[in-house]
C-alpha cells in the first residue's frame, strides 16, 4: 500500500466523518479502511481521527494533514480522469452521478430504463458520490452527467428538470399536528425534526431544510446519515421531512401520521446536468430521452 493511497484514503474518511459513509464511497470493506487508517497513524506516529461510537472527528494532526492530503487525492484523481477522457471520446459507456438520496426518484428510474431499452448494447455507469463531488467530477470530465439536488447557480452547465415534488412531513402519532389535515411552516415553531448534518451538503441543507429553522423548528442533526433518520425519530420522536412521499419512503413509517405541508414551501427539484459543450453522439442520445421525461414530469406537474 503506498503512501499516495493511505491518504485518498484518509481524505475519505476526513471529508465523511464517518467510516461507513467513507467506505461505501470508496467501495471497500469498513473493518480494512480502518486498518489502513491505523497504518496510516502508525507511520506517522500520531493519531488524526477521534473515534466514538457516534462519530468520527478530526485531531489538530488530522485537521493540518488534510488540507495537503486533499490536494494530492484531487491530482491523483484528475490523472485518472485524463486517462479516462481518452478513452472516453468513442465510448459505448455514459457514466451517470447521483447523490446517495435520489435512487428512488421516478425520474431517474424511467430515464435508466428506457435508455437500456433504446440502446441496448450501450452501457451506462452509475456513480454514487455528494453534490460538491458530483460537481467536480463533471467539471473535471469524469462524470457524464448527473442528477442533482437544485442549489446552485451552475451557468457552465446545461440542466433539465427530473424531479419536483412539495416536501411533506411524518410526525410522531402521539403529536398534536399528527390528526391535521396540512400544516403550515409556522405551525412548526418549537417542533423537533431529524435532519443530516449539514457539513454534508450545505447548500442543500441550506435550501431544503433552512426554511424549517427559520419558521422556529429545532433541526437534530443525525450524524450517521440518511439512513439513521429514521431510527432516531422512532427512538425520540422526531419530526422527519418526506422528500417526495409516497416514492420517497418504502413504508409509512410505524407510529408516525404523512401530514402535507400547505401555504408557501421550497419544492425539492433535482436536475439532470451536463457540461455546456458538444457531446458526442451517445450523450446527446441520452440527454434526448431526459428531454423527453423532463417534459412528462413538468406536463404532469402542469396538468395537476
Amino acid at each position: 500500500m503506498s503512501d499516495l493511497e493511505w491518504l485518498i484514503r484518509f481524505v475519505a474518511v476526513a471529508e465523511e466523518l464517518s467510516f461507513n459513509r467513507a467506505a461505501k464511497r470508496l467501495r471497500v470493506d469498513q473493518p480494512w479502511l480502518s486498518r489502513q487508517i491505523q497504518q496510516l497513524e502508525a507511520q506517522m506516529g500520531c493519531l488524526l481521527l477521534v473515534r466514538s461510537t457516534r462519530k468520527v472527528s478530526l485531531t489538530s494532526e488530522g485537521e493540518a494533514l488534510l488540507k495537503h492530503a486533499r490536494e494530492l487525492s484531487d491530482a491523483a484523481e484528475r490523472a485518472r480522469a485524463a486517462m479516462r477522457d481518452v478513452g472516453r471520446a468513442h465510448s459505448s459507456v455514459v457514466s451517470l452521478g447521483s447523490t446517495p438520496y435520489d435512487f428512488w426518484l421516478p425520474g431517474r428510474r424511467l430515464l435508466i430504463t428506457r435508455f437500456q431499452a433504446r440502446y441496448p448494447r450501450a452501457g451506462l455507469e452509475l456513480a454514487s458520490n455528494y453534490t460538491p463531488r458530483l460537481i467536480a467530477k463533471l467539471r473535471r470530465r469524469t462524470l457524464d452527467v448527473a442528477i442533482l439536488p437544485v442549489t446552485l447557480e451552475l451557468n457552465d452547465m446545461e440542466s433539465l428538470i427530473i424531479h419536483r415534488a412539495r416536501p411533506s412531513l411524518f410526525i410522531p402519532s402521539e403529536n398534536p399536528l399528527a390528526a391535521a389535515a396540512s400544516v403550515t411552516m409556522a405551525d412548526l415553531a418549537g417542533q423537533r425534526i431529524a435532519v443530516t448534518d449539514p457539513r454534508l451538503n450545505p447548500s442543500v441543507h441550506e435550501r431544503f431544510l433552512g426554511p424549517f429553522a427559520a419558521a422556529g423548528a429545532e433541526l437534530v442533526v443525525v450524524t450517521e446519515g440518511q439512513q439513521a433518520i429514521g431510527y432516531y425519530a422512532r427512538q425520540e420522536r422526531l419530526l422527519m421531512v418526506a422528500y417526495g412521499w409516497p416514492d420517497s419512503e418504502p413504508g409509512m413509517p410505524q407510529g408516525f401520521a404523512h401530514v402535507p405541508i400547505s401555504g408557501p414551501v421550497h419544492d425539492i427539484e433535482y436536475h439532470l446536468v451536463r457540461r455546456g459543450e458538444p457531446a458526442r453522439a451517445l450523450l446527446n442520445h441520452f440527454w434526448t430521452l431526459a428531454k423527453d421525461v423532463s417534459k412528462e414530469i413538468t406536463g404532469a406537474e402542469a396538468n395537476a
